[in-house]
């Protein structure tokens, strides 16, 4: 618990504009794994065909990999920004 605490007022004394920029680059993520979660539910309710599946999972890896990546980057971001003042 005193973990997530920790992480609450670190992002809380981060620049408003980072902050914004996770925001949406979150959203843009979030879209694309709700995508890949769609793709895959019309492959379970109406099989198509196979590569529906493995396209359904590689978007849905995506959009995983693009939300650690934004939030891992804009940490780091941060950090130098911190570390320059």
């Amino acid at each position: 618990m005193q973990n997530i605490i920790n992480i609450l007022n670190i992002i809380k004394k981060m620049d408003k504009k980072l902050v914004k920029i996770i925001d949406l680059g979150l959203w843009i993520a979030f879209l694309i794994c709700t995508l890949g979660i769609i793709l895959l539910l019309i492959h379970y309710k109406i099989y198509i065909s196979a590569d529906l599946f493995f396209i359904g999972i590689e978007v849905f890896k995506i959009g995983l990999i693009t939300a650690i990546s934004i939030i891992l980057c804009s940490c780091g971001l941060w950090i130098i920004k911190e570390k320059k003042q």
